[in-house]
């Protein structure tokens, strides 16, 4: 089930933006800014639910840029789709277009900086939220050249947020 949260007024996204976790840390923050009308954001929409499901440390934000015309420009929201990640309050990376990868990539990069990454699962673990209970098109491959490719990918995200 998706963790997205629908920010409706300036006061919630104030609230959101500067989001703090357990123990009063600094949490990351990826947003969609989106609009009804925009094609490419219908299509990414169910690609940011995934991801809000996938990365339980991040928190997702879903603005209308028609209903928060002030939250849009004061964030400097030029086109649709576009995505934002914060930590602390300030913006750390922007992606405009309907590109998954780099999506996936944003929101490993503030999974990275605002703490543990990843669901917090344990892979052996049985149940509706074990790793191996994930859906068929989540499953992941157990091949020596993929999973040297996702600790690559891992490795660059930790090295990009640490360098920000």
């Amino acid at each position: 089930m998706p963790r997205v949260v629908h920010v409706t007024s300036e006061s919630e996204w104030n609230k959101h933006i500067n989001a703090k976790g357990f123990g009063g840390s600094a949490q990351s923050v990826v947003v969609d800014f989106t609009a009804s009308w925009c094609g490419p954001c219908k299509m990414m929409s169910p690609v940011f639910d995934k991801l809000s499901d996938e990365f339980s440390t991040v928190i997702f934000l879903k603005v209308d840029v028609d209903e928060l015309q002030e939250v849009a420009k004061s964030a400097g929201v030029r086109a649709m789709p576009t995505f934002k990640a914060y930590y602390k309050g300030e913006q750390v990376d922007e992606l405009v277009g309907a590109d998954q990868g780099k999506l996936r990539a944003m929101v490993t990069s503030a999974a990275a900086r605002g703490g543990v990454v990843g669901t917090g699962r344990k892979l052996a673990e049985e149940g509706p939220t074990s790793w191996a209970a994930s859906s068929p098109s989540a499953a992941v491959s157990d091949n020596p050249e993929d999973r040297r490719r996702r600790m690559a990918e891992a490795a660059e995200a930790r090295l990009r947020a640490m360098q920000q």
